[in-house]
């Protein structure tokens, strides 16, 4: 079973080495993938720290998101 997080612990994990988000209620340590990301780190780190769905399904696709988060799982819920 997985661990679940709640929005507030992700609100602490907002830098480059501790970057957490939420897509689709799944919390994602990017932390590894910060400086790797195509759009660059800066629009990255914006994202962490809260739920970033909208922002995440504007720019990509579901290719895109199955792809990588793969390699940034932390949890499933939250």
């Amino acid at each position: 079973m997985s661990k679940k997080f709640t929005a507030k612990d992700v609100s602490t994990h907002t830098t480059a080495n501790d970057a957490w988000l939420i897509i689709e209620g799944g919390v994602y340590d990017v932390s590894e993938f910060i400086e790797e990301h195509p759009g660059g780190s800066k629009i990255l780190l914006r994202a962490c720290g809260k739920d970033s769905t909208e922002a995440f399904w504007k720019f990509h696709s579901k290719k895109t998101f199955t792809k990588t988060a793969y390699r940034c799982p932390l949890t499933i819920a939250v």
